[in-house]
């Protein structure tokens, strides 16, 4: 059985389920869809905004660094032949961070697993089943 799995509900929408959880993955409508629910691009890169995120929380919580307020924002540009996601902007706002600190929290940000993945550039296997 899939870890995750993308089904299709028709135009450009899939509802995409892991463990007990639901997403819907949507168009705009001047791509085809209902704008349902964010892009595939747009999931990919909120995954790592709140990966770092979660992993600068984690280490506030470790370091007593209070991680009310922190957040982190995401945005991307495409280019490239294949056409793809080529470069990601993100910035953390945490505003109650020491400046004796910001090293470990860069350093502790680009450790985040889905950073991380992207940096190892990781083998996809793509099978067709039927």
């Amino acid at each position: 059985m899939a870890r995750l799995k993308a089904t299709y509900e028709g135009g450009a929408k899939f509802i995409v389920a892991c463990r007990t959880h639901e997403i819907i993955v949507d168009q705009p409508v001047d791509n085809g869809g209902d704008d349902a629910g964010m892009t595939p691009p747009e999931i990919m890169a909120g995954s790592m905004a709140s990966c770092i995120g979660f992993y600068v929380a984690r280490y506030c919580e470790q370091a007593k660094i209070d991680p009310v307020g922190l957040y982190v924002s995401a945005d991307w540009r495409v280019g490239g032949n294949p056409k793809h996601m080529a470069e990601f902007d993100i910035e953390i706002y945490l505003p109650e961070m020491p400046e004796n600190r910001r090293a470990a929290i860069e350093r502790v940000a680009s450790s985040c697993l889905i950073h991380a993945t992207l940096v190892a550039q990781p083998i996809v296997n793509i099978s067709i089943q039927v």
